[in-house]
């Protein structure tokens, strides 16, 4: 079973030729409202990756909440541990340029309201796996992190959208997933010489993977074992949720065994099938799709 711990969003997506620089006004189309939420975005990728999955989260009282869910009910994703709360669901405002680069604004909404006692009800057992991100309260996330260690789960951790940590939340985690952004921040929180995943596994104990884009995946292993990945070349239409499918797509390998190498392998495929296609949930792959691209 994969528990996720994280945000539920509604995203409002906005094509636009160029992203705005600051202080300009711009002209874009194609408003499209879509499910999103880096903690949705997981939960569904690693649903669609062939894992069980059990969300925890809060949406609002408002329109959108229903759409907000609308995916991961279809993708049979347990919402049991979803709350519903006054107050507005969370949303995104993504602007996706015409190269495929995005920005994005988040507001928190109910997300802001998920805290330790979210946390503390989340039932895992051994074997389970614990999937995190950073878009919510850290004191949820810290709780669930020791709920995982009390149950013996183990926790990937992806630091995204990133935040300064105290050095003592990595102890407990046994995978850290990072962009090269990610990376390069928390090197320098944590005073080391280099941003490579070495140095980093070093300092925190955590098996970590970098992800880098088209240039692929920079490794260590839970064995000090490193390994790189080439990237997969696509013809790239939008970006957003790619990370989230490989970091669902991760941990739902590992809970049935695989090596992280193997596992990364599937995550990689996974995330560049997603940018082959637009929005964020509607583009994440099945396990069946990335069979198919590794034949193909």
């Amino acid at each position: 079973m994969i528990h996720v711990l994280g945000s539920i969003n509604i995203d409002y997506s906005v094509t636009v030729l160029q992203l705005p620089k600051q202080g300009e006004t711009i002209a874009g189309s194609d408003l499209v409202l879509t499910p999103g939420g880096k903690g949705a975005n997981q939960a569904l990728a690693a649903s669609r990756a062939g894992a069980q999955v059990k969300m925890t989260g809060a949406v609002g009282t408002d329109s959108v909440a229903e759409a907000a869910l609308s995916l991961l009910k279809a993708g049979g994703v347990d919402l049991t541990g979803v709350k519903s709360v006054r107050g507005p669901t969370g949303c995104a405002f993504v602007f996706v340029d015409s190269n495929s680069e995005n920005q994005i604004i988040i507001i928190a909404g109910a997300n802001g309201t998920v805290n330790a006692q979210h946390a503390h009800a989340m039932e895992m057992t051994r074997g389970d796996v614990l999937l995190l991100q950073l878009e919510c309260p850290l004191d949820a996330v810290a709780a669930a992190v020791k709920g995982a260690q009390r149950y013996n789960a183990r926790t990937i951790a992806n630091l995204a959208p990133y935040q300064s940590l105290d050095k003592s939340f990595y102890k407990d985690i046994d995978y850290l997933i990072l962009n090269e952004t990610e990376a390069e921040q928390l090197a320098t929180d944590l005073n080391l010489a280099s941003a490579s995943v070495a140095d980093i596994s070093a300092a925190t104990g955590s098996a970590v993977i970098r992800t880098l884009g088209t240039k692929g995946i920079e490794a260590i292993d839970e064995q000090s074992r490193s390994f790189t990945l080439p990237g997969i070349k696509v013809e790239a239409i939008d970006t957003v949720g790619a990370g989230d499918t490989f970091a669902g797509f991760l941990g739902a390998m590992l809970s049935t065994g695989n090596s992280l190498q193997n596992a990364c392998k599937i995550a990689n495929a996974a995330a560049a099938l997603a940018c082959t296609r637009s929005g964020a949930q509607a583009a994440i792959p099945t396990i069946q799709d990335v069979i198919d691209l590794a034949h193909s």
